[in-house]
């Protein structure tokens, strides 16, 4: 019997796709599990990070392509015979330094060994079709179905690309969608407690590694040459916390002092708890609380690791009342579970999800229960702080507007000093009590925000 030449480098893409596909798990910890489990080195990793995020960040480009080749519907193919496909037509529609014969190659001997002479049949009839009418695929007309156009050519659902065009023009939906298709830069937060950022990059060239000082917090560091961060002696040690800019800026609007009581109602992963705890001088309390035991334990550990003492962990439903922290707080941080929608080129599986109108409707229910809830903890003339990494309305500004009218004892800070201190113009709002940041339409290269901070007054 003749031996199956099969690359194993591509077993793991189509092991971490086919678990995508199957809800087994996110991107970012599927690829950083198998790059540890497996030992990888920095060449592959470098292959296995592009395949795996270009399928799922063109997903549906990709079968759109599939569907104009095959008369089997995709959902009817069998799990493991369309990822072959999809990673094979990345290869060859998106990477062009891989011959479409070499992609059309290797699927096939991956087809024998996962399905079939027939299955292997049917992925070679498609793909050597691809390759030879690649100039005859015919795309949504962008005159005739805007919406349709930018949803197949930029891959993102339909229903989103409709409610964008709606609210921001076509122009503007157009440059977020480029902005989330854009491979996002590695940003790292300089861990104070231990260094400055100017020491941080220098000893990080000293690694070969380059890094740009972020243009909007003192901490940011935009880095290149790093391929698993989680392995890098410099995290290991504590010098540094991946984070991107914009939920650096959330901190910062905080504004935690030392020695105040500062409690994160919704901490995991715990990048902002540990910010917190770092502008604060690991001076005072910090209260992470979070729903999911396993996330705490992240916490915990991103916690010892950056040398922070001042942070106590407490597993706990956001939507309850945690008594003994009633009027408690200097500053409560509300960054509530969210669509997500503002982190698409980090996670770009969340366009894959099955979300829509309703389901945003029963987040935005969820963030005004867990922000009026955790609104008690405040004290008088303390600070609440709201933020998500949406850029939907229904998240962001209607649900800090239901929140005031029920609570006339909160008002909303004007932010147009916050805003112009760190030259932080990233929309052409007049609502200075918002901080919005739009991928593509900001002043900047960052993630999708939205912030607001409430002052409690005093007799009410």
């Amino acid at each position: 019997m003749r031996r199956l030449n099969v690359d194993p480098i591509r077993e793991i893409i189509l092991d971490i796709l086919v678990k995508i596909d199957s809800n087994q798990g996110y991107i970012n910890v599927l690829v950083n599990q198998a790059l540890k489990k497996n030992k990888i080195v920095k060449r592959d990793a470098a292959f296995i990070h592009e395949i795996t995020y270009g399928v799922i960040r063109n997903r549906i480009k990709i079968d759109w392509v599939i569907s104009r080749f095959s008369a089997n519907k995709i959902d009817k193919m069998k799990i493991l015979i369309r990822n072959i496909v999809r990673m094979s037509i990345y290869q060859m529609l998106f990477l062009k330094k891989v011959p479409g014969y070499a992609a059309c190659n290797e699927a096939v001997q991956l087809a024998k060994k996962y399905g079939n002479i027939k299955t292997a049949s049917f992925v070679n009839a498609i793909l050597r079709n691809i390759i030879r009418r690649e100039n005859e695929i015919k795309w949504p007309e962008k005159e005739k179905e805007p919406a349709l156009y930018l949803s197949i050519m930029y891959s993102h659902p339909l229903w989103v690309i409709k409610r964008w065009i709606k609210r921001f023009g076509y122009e503007n939906t157009l440059k977020i969608c480029i902005a989330n298709n854009t491979i996002p830069p590695l940003t790292i937060r300089t861990n104070t407690l231990k260094l400055n950022r100017s020491d941080l990059k220098e000893t990080l060239e000293k690694e070969e590694i380059t890094g740009v000082e972020g243009q909007f917090t003192g901490e940011a560091l935009y880095v290149k040459g790093i391929t698993n961060v989680s392995e890098h002696s410099g995290f290991k040690n504590g010098l540094f916390q991946i984070q991107d800019e914009s939920s650096i800026l959330v901190s910062h609007l905080v504004n935690p002092l030392p020695g105040e009581l500062v409690i994160d109602v919704c901490s995991a992963p715990g990048g902002k708890t540990t910010h917190l705890a770092q502008l604060m001088n690991n001076k005072g309390i910090v209260i992470a609380m979070d729903i999911s035991k396993n996330k705490l334990k992240t916490i915990n550990a991103n916690c010892n690791r950056l040398g922070i003492n001042i942070v106590k962990i407490l597993q706990h439903d956001a939507t309850k009342t945690k008594k003994e922290y009633l009027n408690k707080a200097d500053k409560v941080l509300v960054d509530v579970p969210c669509s997500c929608l503002g982190v698409l080129r980090r996670k770009p599986d969340i366009k894959l999800q099955l979300f829509n109108r309703e389901r945003l409707f029963q987040l935005s229910q969820l963030q005004l229960e867990i922000l009026s809830v955790s609104s008690d903890y405040v004290k008088e003339g303390g600070a609440l702080i709201y933020s998500t990494c949406s850029t939907e309305n229904e998240e962001n500004r209607e649900v800090v507007k239901k929140f005031l009218k029920r609570s006339p004892h909160f008002e909303l800070e004007n932010l147009s000093t916050f805003n112009k201190k760190r030259n932080l113009i990233v929309n052409k709002s007049k609502e200075n009590e918002f901080i919005k940041i739009y991928p593509g339409i900001s002043n900047s290269n960052l993630d999708g925000f939205f912030m607001a901070r409430m002052i409690k007054k005093g007799q009410y």
